[in-house]
């Protein structure tokens, strides 16, 4: 009777050790073969905006190093809070990732929202690029004084698109007329590319944005940048002004990045940062990333967690400091 128990046990015993083996050999298959379809990457803004011409730039040359398709949705509106709050709900497998950048942060200060920083994992940040306020060809504002003296005699009727409301573009230009001491109207677009499209209309006096939302419209004279918000002219614009060149000393912009849902495996956020590190540094994808005005600045996974939380400080900090938004009031 004793044989027969311990023959049992050690039956029961080899079955586990078996199941184990396998659970332990598939989870390894598992990531060796990732990634083993195509990839989606959910964009918060609309199409031809600034982190959409960024990733659709980096797209024409990821599948080269990471060997799957990937498929950008966009879903705009809604200060990028719908976007978001979808991308929540999709597993943490490493086939869906979001972009991430600074109204991904800004919001979150400006208003209640159902995501924190804390709601995404890092993998990349991709570029950094200061606003600029851009102006119909056909504007009286030839430059950044103009503008702002008719902002000073007609308080809150000059107007300036941004990319949404409480979005990084609104909260830059919230910020930046505090500075200057004037007050606009500001006026909230569904991402930055239809505020563009709403400046050449002529429905609006300016508009906020950053590189490369506006090179191409600079290129062909429909829009006329004032100001840009950086410390010293960018070498691929050296004509236009800094802000701090006409008098005002604010500096400011915009950086994005790739992060994917909290929980999603390590081995395989590696994965997705080494493709897209692949693509900053190969030729072909640097003279398009020129062309298009994509300002490349790399972050890895650690130092851009590490800016992540240092950015979520940072615009907590300034919107209290200004009375910005509603959260906290």
């Amino acid at each position: 009777m004793k044989m027969v128990t311990r023959g049992k046990t050690l039956m029961v015993s080899i079955i586990l050790l078996v199941l184990c083996v396998m659970l332990v050999l598939s989870e390894v298959l598992a990531q060796e073969t990732f990634p083993s379809r195509e990839i989606e990457l959910m964009i918060p803004w609309s199409v031809g905006g600034a982190t959409d011409i960024s990733f659709r730039t980096f797209l024409s040359v990821l599948p080269k190093y990471l060997k799957v398709p990937v498929v950008i949705v966009n879903i705009p509106g809604g200060g990028a809070v719908p976007g978001y709050a979808e991308a929540m709900t999709k597993k943490s497998d490493g086939y869906y990732v979001v972009a991430w950048a600074t109204p991904s942060i800004t919001k979150t200060h400006m208003s209640v929202t159902p995501y924190d920083y804390k709601t995404f994992d890092p993998i990349i940040n991709l570029t950094n690029a200061p606003c600029w306020i851009l102006v119909p060809g056909n504007s009286p504002f030839q430059n950044l004084t103009d503008l702002l003296n008719a902002a000073e005699k007609q308080p809150n009727n000059i107007t300036m698109g941004n990319a949404g409301a409480g979005g990084g573009t609104h909260m830059i230009a919230l910020a930046f007329e505090k500075t200057a001491g004037v007050s606009f109207n500001h006026v909230p677009y569904q991402g930055g590319g239809p505020a563009m499209v709403g400046a050449m209309g002529g429905h609006i006096d300016s508009v906020i944005v950053s590189p490369p939302e506006g090179v191409a419209q600079l290129e062909s004279g429909d829009l006329r940048c004032v100001a840009i918000f950086v410390e010293e002219r960018l070498e691929g614009f050296p004509d236009i002004l800094t802000a701090k060149e006409q008098g005002v000393d604010f500096t400011l912009g915009q950086w994005r990045g790739l992060s994917a849902p909290a929980g999603t495996h390590p081995d395989r956020i590696k994965i997705i940062h080494d493709a897209f590190k692949a693509t900053m540094e190969d030729p072909d994808f640097m003279v398009l990333a020129k062309n298009v005005g994509v300002l490349l600045d790399y972050k890895g996974v650690e130092e851009f967690t590490k800016w992540v939380e240092e950015q979520d400080q940072f615009y907590k900090d300034l919107i209290i400091n200004n009375k910005l938004g509603g959260k906290y009031k």
